[in-house]
């Protein structure tokens, strides 16, 4: 009886080991910041493991307040899935433009794909669909200070 209570902690303390480790290698491999200036991107993209474009969709200017600029890239899919469709968007503002911030949002994507997000052909980051078919990653970069 002494080993069955010894074994039960040991055996929470695995499974919270195992769960962490989990937790740490999914958002570690979520997104990588990318080199250089993204305020003028033409083309967001997004692609399966295989290289293969699930979604893309072209920038444009949206919003432009006081101090902020905003892009939006309407992403629709490319082939295959239909029903899947997704967002990018790019922000910055005017007085600090080297501070840029980049947004993918994904849905209705296969629960569990491992997906490469591109801005005009260069990977900015990556991400893994949610099992309700969702991703979305948020990149805060640093490109040059001039425009």
């Amino acid at each position: 009886m002494n080993d069955t209570r010894q074994i039960i902690p040991i055996a929470g303390l695995v499974a919270t080991f195992a769960m962490s480790a989990y937790m740490v290698t999914q958002l570690s491999g979520q997104t990588a910041p990318p080199i250089g200036d993204v305020r003028t991107a033409a083309i967001a993209e997004v692609h399966d493991a295989q290289g293969q474009p699930l979604l893309r969709g072209e920038f444009m200017a949206v919003d432009e307040e006081d101090d902020d600029v905003e892009r939006k890239a309407t992403l629709a899919p490319t082939a295959g899935d239909a029903d899947a469709s997704g967002e990018a968007e790019i922000e910055f503002a005017k007085v600090t433009p080297a501070q840029q911030e980049v947004e993918f949002s994904v849905r209705n994507l296969q629960p569990g794909t491992m997906l490469t997000l591109l801005i005009d052909g260069q990977t900015i980051g990556q991400a893994t669909v949610d099992r309700r078919g969702r991703a979305a990653v948020e990149i805060q970069i640093s490109g040059p200070a001039s425009r």
